[in-house]
């Protein structure tokens, strides 16, 4: 996988939503959340918490956190999630495995698939080019913003 540094770098440059965009970073590491962060306290866990890295999985899971919210917001926190775990799903599909990738079709059918552009340890010689990169990205679009509303005024 990705790690989840990668994964919220590659997040910034997408377009953000405007509202609720912590949440949106909170979906870009989710799926990462359910399907690793279970089995750190059990193991054996392995074929059960697998699904919370699949698209259903992240279906329910973004459904099921939206009850934390008040009503009139949980669609907009629902797709910022959804937004979110669908950028982390896609570059993870881009990785190469040893065994077993991830269940894309999952419940439907066990088989993996897997689009093997680089091993998952690779991701991490990429943060200080990424960070680079997010800095100017950041830079562009301040300075772009800082454009429109002296042309607003």
């Amino acid at each position: 996988m990705p790690d989840l540094v990668t994964h919220a770098l590659v997040g910034c440059f997408t377009t953000r939503p405007r509202r609720y965009r912590e949440l949106f970073f909170v979906g870009l590491i989710l799926p990462d959340l359910l399907g690793r962060l279970p089995m750190v306290f059990y193991k054996r866990s392995y074929w059960f918490i697998s699904a919370g890295h699949t698209p259903v999985g992240i279906l329910l899971s973004a459904y099921l956190i939206t009850f934390l919210f008040q009503p009139r917001i949980r669609a907009v926190i629902f797709r910022n999630l959804l937004i979110g775990a669908s950028i982390h799903l896609f570059l993870d599909m881009l990785q190469r495995h040893l065994t077993y990738a991830y269940f894309w079709f999952f419940p439907f059918t066990w088989k993996s698939f897997e689009i093997p552009l680089f091993w998952p340890d690779q991701s991490i010689d990429a943060i200080p080019f990424l960070l680079v990169a997010v800095g100017v990205v950041y830079l562009i679009r301040r300075r772009f913003a800082r454009a429109q509303a002296s042309r607003s005024e």
